[in-house]
């Protein structure tokens, strides 16, 4: 297992440097609470203790339940994969049996498990065990040297994948970014295609034979969506960005294999294990038979996260091969593995230029006067997919990040809305960093929730590019969740892993301060707009019952009650009551997915 809490140390351009060596050597009663019904009530009449003598028995502790602020327990039973008994010390001795394993909390906190509400699973971990990894790295001359490395320790490769850069490297004085240089890769490797993605996975950095191979000349235009970055000479200099990036990308030959994603998955699973999450919404890599793998770890007992599987809508596929493999997904759904929703980008990043904004970008970002970005798709493809899949009864979940793709976005689900009729949709947002004051509230009237990153939310190397793209004021506007939670927005909790850490309790804190939670920096002031803060219980909604919402399965798991499944996780400080700067610092004790104790720490 690896420790708990191995990325706590780092900030978050720290962790794009640093998180997959360090995780390789160690390893609603709320205000806007989700909810599609009347709760169960955390002390539901359990079957006979007869007959359901437990296998884990949890007392003396301070079991938070999340079905309403003030529904506290102290002792927990579980038999199998059920949770059977939430109450008092009292009742809990009828479910001990000779072969129960009994815990004694000593007054420690009990939730349901954490979950992720957007994470590409297993990020970087396929990085570190088959690619070009840059993590630990924050110059052109690192990355070119690990790059180096890599290629004359592996001269048998057809092509050279990698990850992840940081554009802040190249950042000039003058608020310009050319990014870096197809020169640079050309002098390490000129005859094979090298693709490195940045941090974001949005720009990528190649060399000139991709280029070459993907047919991109200085005569190619920028293709909707995306942008190629160009020297003096008009020509692609070697950064590409979204759109960009997929025109050069689909050459590079593909060597994801699911036996190379399933041993990076388990990797992938000690470590969210270890920070406490038992369920993840998993943006997924890999082809559309990866599900088959998942069901394979799944039926060997390995399965230790409880996941909506969701695939991405290409340019690259057609709405019939997505819609039949989503179906297909479907016929094959269990307890732990479902799907049943579509993820589309609207737009790309800030830091790209290629978030689609409602007013234009600063003029010395260098993408010309009155740039505001164009859409992946334009505004009536978008809305037809977004009709198309919810007629079909699928949830969307869309990647907008500029308050213009927000706008968008939203009136592609009101159009569904009023063409295909009100149903429980739940459909997604996530990013959502830039949004006016009247789509938030139209955002709420939809019911649409927001899948939100909060370690995004505070002043850090990538919000001093946000801010050289946007300028100050602007980007220290973005990411006003009070507000969207005073409107009625659901709101979950999520990490965009591998672009950012994926430890719940940093982001907690972060949401709550709006500071960095890292304790080198927790006490400066990197605030990002702190008045946007939540309460430490709101923030405890968005990582549990809230993304147990938006994933469909609010009815079987993201509270402690009796019939659920017991995914929970065990701290040792309650979080509710503890200083917000501690909050980073409390360790996980135990984490229990599907019945089973899958950490301890």
């Amino acid at each position: 297992m690896s420790a708990p809490h191995v990325e706590q140390l780092l900030s978050r351009r720290h962790f794009v440097i640093g998180s997959s060596a360090l995780a390789a050597a160690a390893f609603s009663g709320g205000l806007w609470g989700c909810a599609s019904g009347e709760p169960l009530g955390s002390t539901g009449t359990p079957v006979s203790p007869d007959q359901n003598i437990a296998d884990i028995v949890l007392h003396n502790g301070h079991v938070q339940t999340m079905v309403s602020e003030g529904d506290v327990a102290s002792a927990v039973a579980i038999a199998g994969n059920k949770i059977v008994y939430v109450g008092d010390d009292s009742g809990i001795d009828a479910f001990v049996g000779d072969t129960t394993q009994v815990i004694d909390l000593d007054g420690k906190f009990v939730s349901p498990g954490f979950m992720d509400g957007h994470i590409h699973a297993p990020g970087n971990w396929y990085t570190n065990l088959y690619q070009i990894d840059l993590t630990g790295l924050s110059t052109n001359e690192e990355y070119l040297e690990a790059i180096r490395s890599f290629v004359e320790a592996h001269p048998d490769e057809e092509a050279y994948i990698g990850t992840p850069f940081m554009l802040n490297a190249y950042q000039r004085p003058d608020g310009s970014n050319p990014g870096p240089s197809k020169e640079d890769l050309d002098a390490i490797c000129p005859d094979k295609p090298m693709l490195i993605h940045d941090v974001s996975y949005h720009a990528a950095w190649v060399n000139s034979k991709a280029l070459e191979l993907a047919g991109v000349t200085a005569d190619t235009p920028d293709p909707e969506g995306g942008l190629f970055y160009r020297n003096e000479k008009g020509e692609p200099s070697g950064c590409v960005s979204d759109a960009a990036k997929g025109i050069v990308f689909a050459i590079m030959p593909d060597t994801m294999t699911n036996d190379k994603l399933e041993k990076a998955m388990g990797k992938f699973m000690e470590e969210a294990n270890s920070y406490g999450i038992t369920g993840i919404t998993n943006i997924t890599q890999g082809g559309f038979d990866v599900i088959d793998m998942y069901h394979k770890v799944e039926h060997e007992g390995n399965l230790t996260l409880r996941m909506r599987v969701v695939p991405t809508m290409k340019a690259t596929f057609t709405y019939d091969e997505v819609l039949s493999t989503i179906k297909s997904y479907n016929d094959s759904a269990t307890d732990m593995i479902s799907s049943n929703t579509v993820k589309i980008f609207y737009d790309g990043v800030t830091e790209s230029g290629t978030a689609v904004m409602l007013q234009p970008y600063l003029e010395s970002a260098g993408l010309g006067e009155h740039w505001c970005g164009t859409p992946v798709w334009s505004q009536e493809d978008f809305t037809r997919l977004v009709h198309d899949f919810d007629a079909e009864g699928i949830q969307v979940h869309v990647h907008a990040i500029g308050d213009g793709a927000v706008h968008g976005t939203l009136d592609a689900y009101e159009e569904a809305r009023a063409t295909n009729g009100e149903r429980d949709a739940r459909h997604t947002i996530t990013h959502v960093c830039a949004i006016t004051d009247e789509d938030i509230q139209r955002m709420a009237d939809l019911d649409v929730v927001a899948t939100l990153q909060f370690l995004m939310m505070y002043h850090d190397d990538l919000c001093d590019l946000e801010r050289a793209y946007v300028g100050d004021e602007r980007a220290m506007a973005m990411y006003p969740v009070k507000h969207m939670a005073e409107a009625g927005i659901c709101i979950s909790g999520s990490s965009d892993a591998p672009v950012i850490p994926f430890v719940p309790l940093d982001a907690i804190e972060a949401g709550i301060t709006r500071n960095s939670p890292y304790p080198e920096e927790e006490d400066t002031d990197m605030t990002r707009w702190p008045e946007q803060g939540l309460t430490a219980y709101q923030m405890l909604e968005a990582y549990t019952k809230n993304v147990a919402y938006q994933n469909f399965m609010d009815d079987i798991i993201g509270t402690v009650e009796v019939g659920k499944f017991a995914d929970l996780v065990v701290l040792d400080t309650n979080i509710l009551e503890a200083d917000a700067k501690a909050i980073s610092d409390t360790r996980v004790v135990y984490t229990i997915s599907d019945g089973r104790i899958v950490y301890e720490g």
